[in-house]
């Protein structure tokens, strides 16, 4: 925009100048002329007539490229009375050098008016060489006169000169001003580039340390940054101390109840064992020892239950993501000597690169208690598959059995809910997998499987 009104400027400056000179000129030759029986000539005086002849040379008017010209020319024949370069009437011969110019016929008035046109080509139809082609292609800037002279007619008079240096001028400042434009660009891209590399580095650093705290290679941001990112910074690091000194805390209470009650539940062990030990023929005391057994049975299970999620519920919120391929194989492993005397095999189609964010331990007992409900359940076959869907790993678990009930299979995520009340266990193994999953961030559905079994659907976050 900057450069645009300096060309403006730049040439309504020039033009105006151009302007300024044509009123010279039309002043001046007009006051050397006088119109005498019936023609307009120079004053009949030899110092007018050198002094006219002075002037026409100082401002250029015998030009025989056309540059410049002035003449005077009667409206009503089209045809040059005057001109300037012959000082007088020019011959008929010499009317075609003339440019002629398609000029509103305007009032009779001692100012001139301006015009800027191209010339009209020829009426006779020549051919033009190339040197007149260019005259006849370029603009003039024009300074007409109208007068009357009743009852001789009506004429004009026209001072015009080439303004064609003044266009190479404003080509020559554009070709400046993209140049400019161009080299400003550049320059402002690459300064663009700097500040933005000046700005985004510290946060590119501290999103490098973020990750390296979720990787557990250091404790807290330590680095210094710009005044900006320090509220952030000290709000990071207040939040991994709390974190960490809470999760402590947990853990030293989960580890005084553990403590606690192992005593107790030992003693109570050890006198029930003492019982079987003894010879004692009461139904009703070997049924009461039997369900003694069970309820401490189940006081162990519960209790581990409780550690396990308490550990889940509060452990970091950074967590690095783990592969699953591994543990996945070190459990069929597991499963195929637990239950050595079934015939079926476990297929695993999951890759290396298949990861989620979640605790080892919690992935370990989340995927145990899931291929073990479908070991003990299924026929011939096991398959667990894995892809990613949404920014999250989706991992199938899927068994020959007998599947989920047709009506609302989700009740069986609640707690003491089983399918099977035959079978051993208190019905907390998918109760315990959801609430994993939910803790992660995660969702499990129970859906039919290919093998027309059951069909377990993780949705883990990577």
């Amino acid at each position: 925009m900057l450069g645009s009104m300096l060309h403006w400027f730049a040439y309504r400056y020039k033009i105006d100048q151009k302007q300024s000179e044509l009123t010279e000129i039309s002043y001046n030759v007009l006051g050397f002329l006088e119109f005498r029986e019936g023609k307009f000539e120079v004053v009949d005086d030899n110092d007018m007539l050198n002094k006219a002849e002075k002037m026409i040379e100082k401002y250029g008017l015998q030009d025989v490229d056309r540059a410049r010209f002035a003449y005077v020319i009667d409206t009503s024949t089209k045809q040059v009375i005057w001109s300037a370069n012959s000082k007088g009437k020019p011959t008929q011969a010499d009317q075609n050098y003339f440019l002629y110019f398609d000029l509103a016929k305007q009032k009779t008035s001692y100012k001139p008016f301006f015009a800027q046109q191209r010339p009209l080509l020829p009426s006779d139809g020549r051919e033009l060489d190339a040197q007149s082609k260019q005259t006849y292609n370029q603009e003039y800037l024009l300074a007409v006169q109208n007068f009357s002279l009743p009852p001789h007619g009506e004429y004009q008079f026209i001072a015009g000169l080439s303004i064609a240096d003044i266009e190479k001028e404003m080509q020559d400042m554009r070709q400046k001003f993209a140049i400019l434009l161009f080299l400003s660009a550049v320059l402002v891209l690459i300064a663009q580039m700097a500040l933005s590399f000046w700005v985004v580095a510290p946060i590119k650093e501290f999103e490098d340390e973020v990750k390296s705290i979720e990787a557990g290679e250091r404790d807290t941001i330590g680095d210094e940054y710009p005044e900006e990112l320090i509220p952030v910074k000290n709000a990071l690091n207040g939040l991994i101390s709390f974190e960490k000194g809470q999760k402590q805390r947990f853990k030293d209470s989960l580890d005084d109840l553990a403590h606690s009650l192992k005593t107790p539940l030992a003693a109570m062990q050890n006198q029930l064992d003492q019982l079987e030990r003894i010879d004692i023929q009461h139904p009703q005391i070997h049924t009461g020892m039997k369900v003694f057994e069970a309820q401490i049975e189940r006081m162990r299970e519960i209790i581990s239950h409780q550690l396990r999620r308490a550990m889940v519920t509060n452990q970091g919120a950074m967590i690095l993501a783990q592969p699953v391929r591994p543990v996945l194989f070190r459990l069929r492993d597991t499963l195929q000597k637990v239950y050595r005397d079934k015939p079926f095999e476990i297929h695993i189609n999951v890759d290396e690169y298949a990861k989620c964010r979640m605790d080892a331990e919690d992935m370990m007992e989340l995927f145990g208690n899931l291929l073990n409900n479908a070991c003990r359940f299924c026929k011939d076959v096991v398959e667990v598959s894995a892809h990613h869907e949404n920014n999250m790993l989706m991992v199938d678990i899927d068994d020959d059995g007998m599947g989920f009930p047709t009506e609302n299979p989700s009740k069986l995520l609640q707690r003491g809910i089983r399918e099977d009340s035959k079978s051993e266990g208190q019905g907390i193994g998918l109760a315990v997998s959801t609430e994993i999953i939910s803790a992660i961030g995660g969702k499990i559905e129970l859906l039919v499987s290919p093998y027309v079994g059951a069909r377990v659907r993780l949705h883990l976050p990577v």
